[in-house]
């Protein structure tokens, strides 16, 4: 364990990362980690959550998984259980958990593919931070940071829309309706919208469409994927002091994509 993460930012504070085994939640979870937090990181599969845990912290001191699928009620109320038994409060949850873009046009998508996305981008994120805000509300504090999309703003061009749109747009309004409603408890909820990052999928994806991958491109005024380290600081940011009077606010953060 480097020794900054013994004091920082977030020390002696408790976050949950969903997603955290892979892409932009594990470099949320490293960042937070070396800025003092205790993190837990969920996902569905466990062998990617023991690996994360293993390289985040060889120790095991300071970081915990939990496998869970946030598509499922009984999962979420079961992660919040367990941060609390591990440390007895949920100061941060970044909720950064979600289902893929299915590809398809709208009259060739089935109900099945339309709900394993709303399920898990709507509801589960819902129930994510249902559980995650009682223990807040009994704490009289805490921060949330939704992981929405720029798609919940825009179409993006070149790919079918659907309802993976329709989900972050939801996020969106989701995170609207709990600052609303939350703020009397000293509870921040914030989102993100990220565009195009330079994450495993998306790098695997434009290397086999080489062209697609320049007609994207072409589409951000500054001409590149983003970088997954520059958008963990703005997260931290949100879960920090420097957010405290910021609620129901969405930052985009797409390269200047949805200037267009």
């Amino acid at each position: 364990m480097p020794a900054e993460a013994q004091s920082g930012r977030f020390a002696g504070q408790t976050v949950i990362v969903t997603g955290g085994a892979t892409g932009i939640g594990f470099c949320v979870a490293r960042s937070f980690l070396l800025q003092g937090a205790r993190v837990l990181i969920s996902g569905r599969r466990e062998k990617p959550l023991r690996e994360a845990c293993a390289s985040l912290d060889p120790v095991g001191h300071h970081t915990r998984w939990v496998a869970a699928d946030i598509g499922r009620e009984e999962d979420n109320i079961r992660l919040a259980e367990d941060a609390l038994g591990w440390s007895g409060r949920i100061d941060v949850l970044v909720n950064n958990a979600a289902a893929m873009r299915v590809n398809k046009a709208p009259q060739e998508t089935t109900a099945e593919e339309w709900r394993a996305v709303i399920d898990t981008n709507v509801t589960g994120s819902f129930l994510c931070c249902r559980e995650a805000g009682k223990a807040m509300i009994r704490q009289r504090r805490g921060k949330i940071v939704n992981v929405a999309s720029m798609s919940g703003f825009v179409v993006n061009r070149y790919f079918h829309g659907g309802s993976y749109e329709v989900s972050k747009a939801a996020v969106i309004m989701l995170t609207r309706t709990l600052a609303t409603e939350w703020a009397q408890y000293n509870i921040n909820v914030n989102a993100v919208a990220p565009g195009y990052y330079d994450t495993e999928p998306n790098r695997e994806f434009f290397r086999g469409q080489p062209e697609l991958a320049e007609k994207v491109t072409g589409m951000i005024p500054l001409g590149r994927l983003g970088n997954l380290e520059q958008l963990a600081e703005v997260i931290l940011m949100l879960a920090s002091p420097a957010a405290d009077y910021m609620s129901g606010s969405t930052i985009t953060i797409d390269g200047g994509y949805t200037l267009w």
